[in-house]
């Protein structure tokens, strides 16, 4: 392995409503410690935290001073709720308590959109027909806890990732179709 480390390994984390997945990222690209925690087991986002922290081996490099966290939940602003779980806390109170220099906090599908233009051809699948049209609007969506949509939009020698919670949306049918798909939807939550 011949990358540099870094002069502190970065924490990642992914935090969704039933796991809080952590990693440490000792070179670019070259991750360690990969560990999932279930939220149940956590009064709070920080206890996760610090309960990963402890598990990890005492090296030099083990203090930690920049971290990033995609979440499930809209990130704006400082002041995190989770819609999926009761974990809440400030960002820069989180910063503070854990004495990183930087916590980045993104919505989880945000980060996901982030990393798709590092995919490489074998990485990817085609749906549906038709040929990929190359830099234009890509569209991401997957289940968790809550569906989670985001996208990419190019932008000069770059792109620009969405923040989107398109789960968090109501079901207005539009046809006989979408109205028997709501009447079993609603018949199957009676019996949950």
């Amino acid at each position: 392995m011949s990358s540099t480390l870094f002069d502190n390994p970065r924490l990642l984390a992914d935090i969704g409503g039933t796991y809080a997945r952590f990693a440490l990222e000792v070179a670019p690209g070259v991750f360690e410690h990969p560990v999932s925690l279930r939220c149940a087991d956590y009064v709070d986002f920080y206890a996760a935290v610090k309960a990963y922290l402890a598990g990890l081996p005492t090296t030099p490099l083990d203090h930690i001073k920049n971290a990033a966290v995609a979440i499930a939940n809209p990130v704006s602003g400082d002041e995190v709720r989770m819609t999926n779980y009761h974990w809440q806390f400030s960002i820069e109170q989180m910063r503070e308590r854990l004495q990183f220099d930087h916590l980045v906090v993104v919505n989880d599908f945000t980060a996901l959109a982030m990393a798709l233009p590092n995919l490489m051809p074998h990485q990817r699948r085609q749906v549906g027909g038709g040929s990929p049209v190359m830099r234009s609007v890509v569209g991401l969506i997957g289940a968790g806890s809550g569906l989670g949509v985001s996208g990419l939009i190019p932008a000069n020698d770059g792109w620009v990732a969405l923040g989107t919670e398109g789960g968090h949306t109501s079901f207005s049918p539009h046809d006989e179709r979408e109205v028997a798909i709501l009447q079993l939807a609603v018949l199957s939550t009676r019996f949950v």
